[in-house]
């Protein structure tokens, strides 16, 4: 067994193709920054990233991690930046391959607070940045600000990181302008911002979330806050998320859905047969609209996503 007992020996075979796997990686990053001033060169640039979310904040400041945790699930449920496919699978969030840590031989690991108990083990192999916390924040969109600004100045890519806030910040207020010109009388329903858990349950985002902060940014309600809430903080998925049953959401009857794609094939087929589904409002026409898979707790380009993806809804007649 290696560190800490979590995985056994790799064969020779193994370890040649790790070896192979971490000069494609290391050719990867090398050639993007060839041409770097000497203060960039000497930062970071073999990256292990512990968390997708992260790793979206990395690839957004134009520098690809050397190796995720299971990159498929990054691809499936963050979707982009994309992930270049050289990246190397280094295991589980929590209990990664070692062995594959020690072989891709990073200079630095992205991990989160979730990390802490093992963040020691992580430190013999590189040095350690924790980030994430920006998840439980109260106002996440907020705090994942700082903590792009953070990562940027570990990275010394300064300069992208003020390009990527201030494209963010433009594209909420054209999003938020563009809403305004076109406001229906009466003004926009609220929304609930929803993912389907089974033809049953949803997963619906209220106070402390992104997509909640987000929501208000372009000046719409969300129905969770008064329909679900009742003036308590949210509670669960992130701090910001609940689990309810279909009918909770007759709480606001008069309210739109903006569905957050699971990705899963075929996942709206058994909420459309349930007779509970077919008895609420929002069954009717033109009372939901489905968003693109983005990730809850997604770093700045999640968040432009979502501003996009919200505004073309709103203002299309199939939500209002």
């Amino acid at each position: 067994m290696s560190v800490d007992g979590l995985i056994a020996p790799v064969s020779e075979k193994r370890r040649l193709y790790l070896r192979a796997a971490a000069a494609a990686a290391l050719g990867m990053t090398a050639a993007a920054h060839a041409a770097a001033p000497d203060a960039a060169s000497r930062a970071p640039r073999r990256i292990i990233v512990l968390n997708w979310d992260l790793t979206e904040m990395l690839l957004s400041l134009g520098v690809a991690p050397v190796g995720v945790p299971a990159p498929a699930w990054y691809v499936s449920s963050v979707v982009e930046p994309p992930l270049p496919r050289r990246v190397v699978d280094v295991g589980l969030l929590f209990q990664p391959n070692y062995d594959v840590l020690y072989e891709l031989r990073p200079d630095l690991m992205v991990i989160t607070p979730a990390h802490a108990s093992v963040k020691a083990s992580f430190e013999r192999i590189a040095p350690t940045l924790t980030l994430g916390a920006y998840a439980m924040d109260p106002q996440p969109y907020r705090a994942m600000r700082a903590e792009v600004v953070t990562l940027a100045r570990r990275l010394g890519v300064e300069a992208r990181a003020d390009a990527l806030l201030n494209a963010t910040s433009r594209l909420l207020a054209q999003s938020r302008a563009a809403l305004d010109a076109a406001t229906p009388t009466g003004g926009y329903p609220d929304v609930y911002v929803a993912q389907l858990v089974d033809d049953r349950h949803l997963r619906v985002f209220g106070t402390g979330s992104m997509f909640n902060e987000i929501l208000q940014t372009l000046g719409l309600r969300n129905a969770a806050l008064t329909a679900l809430e009742h003036g308590r903080n949210g509670s669960g998925m992130g701090g910001s998320a609940y689990i309810v049953e279909l009918d909770r959401l007759a709480a606001a009857p008069d309210a739109r859905i903006l569905w957050i794609d699971s990705g899963a094939p075929g996942d709206m087929v058994g909420l459309q047969r349930n007779p509970v589904w077919r008895q609420l409002p929002f069954s009717q026409a033109g009372r939901t609209a489905t968003l693109p898979v983005i990730s809850p707790t997604g770093a700045l380009i999640s968040v432009q996503r979502f501003a996009r993806a919200v505004a073309n809804a709103m203002q299309s007649s199939h939500v209002i």
